[in-house]
């Protein structure tokens, strides 16, 4: 079992449940900021959906490190990602204010390449050192 086969997959899944993990903290750690700039970017029911994220990003997240239920908590976390950012990081929308334009548009672009990892590790699994690999499903 070479390093790209075993070693490598851990350390990607385990960077990439960091930053989700980190995320769904920080939330909680700033409800209220975080809720008010949900409602600023038009997201109605803002307290809910808050919940529900902080739900995903850290358990979609620790999933992710164990390497249980891969495929489907990476596209989980695909598709979260991708809502979140149409809808938080609308830079297209911001016609007054060139920097923020441009950093709103450096985040989507960043979500768009962790979306990408994520869809990776849909279509190929969490790699043998994993829960998956464990249960005979990675195979």
């Amino acid at each position: 079992m070479s390093f790209g086969e075993s070693i490598a997959p851990v350390i990607g899944r385990c960077m990439l449940a960091a930053l989700f993990i980190l995320a769904g903290v920080g939330k909680l750690q700033n409800w209220d900021e975080t809720a008010a700039a949900m409602t600023a970017h038009g997201v109605s029911a803002a307290g809910p959906l808050l919940a529900l994220s902080v739900v995903i990003e850290i358990g979609a997240g620790l999933a992710l490190v164990a390497g249980f239920r891969t495929r489907l908590m990476a596209l989980v976390l695909f598709l979260f990602t991708l809502a979140v950012s149409f809808v938080m990081h609308d830079f297209w929308a911001i016609a007054d204010n060139a920097e923020l334009a441009r950093t709103e548009m450096q985040l989507f672009a960043k979500n768009m390449a962790i979306a990408g990892g994520l869809l990776l590790l849909v279509g190929m699994g969490a790699g043998r050192l994993s829960f998956d690999g464990w249960r005979g499903e990675e195979e």
